[in-house]
């Protein structure tokens, strides 16, 4: 299985490159928010061509045995795109194809139900926006709060607290270190919601508090 690779970039093709790592050369389809991610770096066969370091999803099955490796730039795209397989219908090539906003913009169109903003996605149609709204609606909310261009980066500990320091701790360090917020602004983030709602006890339950009173707020301004 290959998780990351990194080399440098050799060619660029429409909706995929060439990446060579230890002269090997892999082909990688790149989502479009990659796509755009990824606009600056240059192609070359000499030693000018770009550094990349991508997060794959390898996907082989027995029905289409010739591997396809798919790239993300960030930990939080992948793992996002790993939750619109889950769904009925979407398979990887559709989600990777309906990857063409960023990952807090399409979160929150899932929270919000927002259909019609899904179905202008490509690849996806009706029935599929709908069963992305049924199976992905509350499973989205840490998504939402990403801020544009955060890296995500490993969080220790990522098994649901058992007490209240906690639950606070590791929800902070999500927001910080995976969805880019400043401290400050995560730790007051998480004393709103919790004033809300003092009863939270997972993870998830508390990013969906942090989400609606965002939401909230933004519909108020």
């Amino acid at each position: 299985m290959i998780a990351t690779l990194g080399g440098r970039l050799r060619r660029r093709l429409e909706d995929r490159i060439v990446l060579e790592v230890g002269g090997v050369g892999y082909e990688i389809y790149l989502p479009p928010i990659a796509l755009r991610a990824l606009e600056g770096a240059t192609a070359d066969a000499g030693d000018k061509a770009s550094e990349l370091r991508l997060v794959i999803y390898y996907h082989a099955t027995r029905d289409q045995p010739k591997p396809v490796l798919i790239g993300f730039t960030s930990d939080l795209d992948k793992e996002f795109f790993e939750k619109l397989v889950t769904v009925k219908d979407i398979g990887p090539m559709v989600a990777a194809r309906a990857l063409a906003a960023p990952v807090a913009e399409l979160a929150a169109a899932i929270a919000r139900q927002d259909e019609k903003y899904l179905r202008s996605l490509p690849g996806i149609g009706p029935q599929k926006a709908k069963n992305i709204v049924a199976q992905l609606q509350a499973k989205v909310s840490k998504f939402a709060l990403a801020r544009e261009g955060a890296v995500a980066e490993p969080v220790a500990g990522a098994a649901a607290p058992a007490d209240a320091d906690g639950l606070r701790e590791l929800v902070w360090e999500i927001l910080v270190k995976q969805l880019g917020h400043r401290p400050s602004e995560a730790s007051q983030l998480i004393t709103d919601a919790l004033r809300r709602r003092p009863d939270v006890l997972s993870p998830e339950e508390l990013f969906d508090e942090i989400y609606r009173g965002q939401a909230a707020a933004r519909t108020r301004s």
